[in-house]
């Protein structure tokens, strides 16, 4: 998925979108689960090919489902697991893509079997996407809704050095993603080798909607 898509929003906390209607954003992000498809195609050429090797792009995965009776619930109402595209708890429709270890990292997520029921007329949690929050990566969840791809994977930038991969909800009204303590973003980690190398453009994003309610947390962690 290409630095246009809402699925690579990076942000700052004091970042002015007062310029962007929901309408808009919403846009944003019918686009990006539009062309979720056509990127997990493209990712999973076989590896002996050329196309194969290439890092698969960052952004949500319509291939990938979780494995949840392999993942605790660390955070409410969700199982979420994050690591290197090969991790067992992972679900692959195809070929697992070729991600850069050192600055990918992939999650995949899933409210089934998690003990919460979903709020009426939605489809359970789905990925929504995610910003950059100084070091720190923070992946935000809201309610599938029919109509709308449910996502339960994405591929994401790994943090920077000692930054921390966050699940936060879109809103206060989403029961997915909140720390069981109800403090702060629920902490993932940053599994596998630190990262040193700089943030690229290719991870820069476009400029951000209305800050998710999950921001709000922030000052908690």
């Amino acid at each position: 998925m290409g630095s246009g898509c809402h699925a690579s929003v990076q942000a700052h906390a004091n970042a002015d979108t007062s310029g962007q209607s929901d309408a808009e954003l919403d846009a944003e992000v019918q686009k990006e689960r539009a062309t979720a498809a056509s990127t997990a195609s493209a990712s999973s050429t076989p590896a002996g090919s050329a196309a194969g090797n290439a890092h698969a792009l960052l952004g949500a995965r319509t291939d990938l489902s979780l494995e949840p009776a392999e993942v605790p619930g660390q955070c409410s109402c969700i199982r979420v697991a994050l690591g290197s595209a090969n991790l067992g708890a992972f679900k692959w429709k195809s070929a697992p893509p070729v991600i850069d270890d050192q600055t990918q990292l992939v999650v995949a997520l899933t409210s089934a079997g998690a003990g919460c029921e979903n709020p009426k007329g939605t489809l359970g949690a789905s990925y929504w996407g995610y910003r950059r929050i100084g070091d720190d990566i923070v992946v935000y969840v809201e309610n599938g809704v029919a109509g709308r791809p449910l996502a339960q994977g994405a591929i994401i930038p790994k943090p920077l050095g000692q930054g921390q991969v966050y699940l936060a909800p879109t809103a206060k009204t989403v029961p997915f993603g909140k720390p069981l303590n109800g403090k702060g973003n629920c902490k993932l980690g940053n599994p596998g080798v630190a990262r040193t190398v700089p943030i690229g453009p290719d991870e820069l994003g476009a400029p951000s909607g209305p800050a998710p309610a999950g921001d709000d947390f922030l000052s908690g962690q």
